[in-house]
């Protein structure tokens, strides 16, 4: 369950000691703004206002010591029930701050705090994502919820667990060029698809169709750890995003994304297939692979890679390229020289003469993103695409 409480109304501001300070609506006093306190706040507006928690049932940074528990730690938020006259612990919180990645240790700590305290009810949450689980004494586990019930459903021990969707299974590799067939001809006339192109040479649809059912494919994940210019914290599966890119275009799809850390900063790298068409009049519709780029700035699609123009086949040896074509934001476009210079100085092993090579496939198989010739060729399309916005941010500070 992903949740983003960003727009919880967050309590009045007031400066403190020439500080801006929150006026904690439960503890009821100053509190120093941090992005772990805001966070906080969300969580306690969203409890109040969505899961109707009583606002005398929310404790704030509390105690254990509070709970005859010889430890100096707190918990974040805890919310109470009430038996014959006596509050005791239903629900516990473990906030983080917007640039911490919700990994097993902040789930185990706020399950540790569960476990102390007696409570069945465990939420994690870092203002953009929150998870909520319940207790099983059946299995002996903290399983997830689909949501977080209300406080009426929680007293009473509801909840509904999360049931993993079963994978579709994928067409097998010798009838994919049937199966393309067969959805081409259902498009109208004037229809093209949504993320393969039916005027797209078939020999080149099949590439796209195999990389995409890769990439798509859950049960399959890339190997964490370090990549050259990046190291993969987390294979993070498929996420329902919208994009834009430099031309003003949209795009909402499934992406399977990847969390990653690049010069110190954790950052979501993520792809999606779209068709593609060029402004000019009568240009032919096209299969383009977006890697799309989250970063401290904004979002949007670092890298386009259009399967017509830039894949050769040969004899089922997949080549992908890119030509080196970008756009800089209002600037317009940018040097393919300079930006090849650019990314001889950081990532030379995918210069190839005037284009850059993102590796090569033999497509005579179903892919997945675990196998070694696949990783290579999406960690060097993640490789170039961050080089890109790199680029883009060089061409922007030299135009000032």
């Amino acid at each position: 369950m992903r949740i983003n409480i960003e727009n919880q109304k967050l309590p009045d501001v007031y400066i403190k000691s020439g500080r801006e300070c929150y006026l904690d609506p439960v503890r009821k006093k100053l509190i120093y703004i941090t992005p772990e306190e805001t966070v906080r706040q969300q969580v306690v507006s969203y409890l109040i206002d969505v899961v109707n928690v009583p606002k005398e049932a929310i404790f704030v940074e509390e105690r254990l010591s509070h709970y005859h528990i010889e430890s100096k730690r707190r918990a974040d938020i805890i919310v109470h029930g009430m038996k014959d006259e006596v509050m005791y612990p239903i629900l516990i919180v473990e906030c983080k701050s917007p640039d911490v990645y919700l990994d097993e240790k902040a789930h185990e700590q706020v399950f540790d705090y569960c476990n102390a305290l007696g409570a069945d009810y465990a939420v994690v949450c870092n203002g953009y994502e929150m998870y909520c689980y319940k207790y099983s004494e059946a299995k002996g586990e903290y399983e997830e919820l689909n949501t977080i019930p209300s406080y009426l459903e929680i007293l009473d021990g509801k909840g509904e667990v999360k049931v993993q969707e079963e994978q579709s299974v994928r067409i097998p590799f010798e009838k994919i060029e049937k199966h393309l067939t067969d959805i081409f001809a259902q498009f109208p006339e004037d229809y093209y698809g949504e993320d393969i192109s039916k005027t797209t040479p078939m020999e080149i649809a099949k590439v796209a169709f195999n990389l995409q059912e890769a990439l798509y494919d859950v049960n399959y994940q890339m190997p964490v750890g370090d990549y050259g210019i990046f190291r993969l914290i987390e294979d993070y599966g498929i996420r329902m995003l919208s994009y834009g890119n430099a031309g003003g275009g949209q795009f909402f799809a499934p992406y399977r994304s990847f969390l990653i850390e690049y010069k110190g900063s954790t950052e979501f790298v993520s792809f999606a297939f779209s068709t593609y068409t060029r402004t000019e009049k009568n240009s032919p519709v096209k299969t383009c692979m977006s890697v799309a780029h989250d970063n401290e700035k904004e979002t949007h699609h670092a890298l386009q890679l259009v399967f017509d123009d830039n894949v050769q086949v040969v004899d089922g040896k997949v080549t992908f390229y890119h030509s080196g074509r970008i756009a800089v934001g209002n600037i317009g476009s940018g040097k393919i020289d300079d930006l090849r210079a650019f990314v001889e100085e950081q990532y030379p092993k995918i210069v190839d003469g005037k284009r850059f090579n993102m590796g090569t496939l033999m497509n005579d198989h179903l892919w997945n993103i675990d196998q070694p010739d696949v990783i290579e060729v999406i960690v060097n399309c993640i490789s170039y695409a961050l080089i890109r916005d790199e680029y883009r941010e060089y061409v922007k500070q030299r135009k000032k």
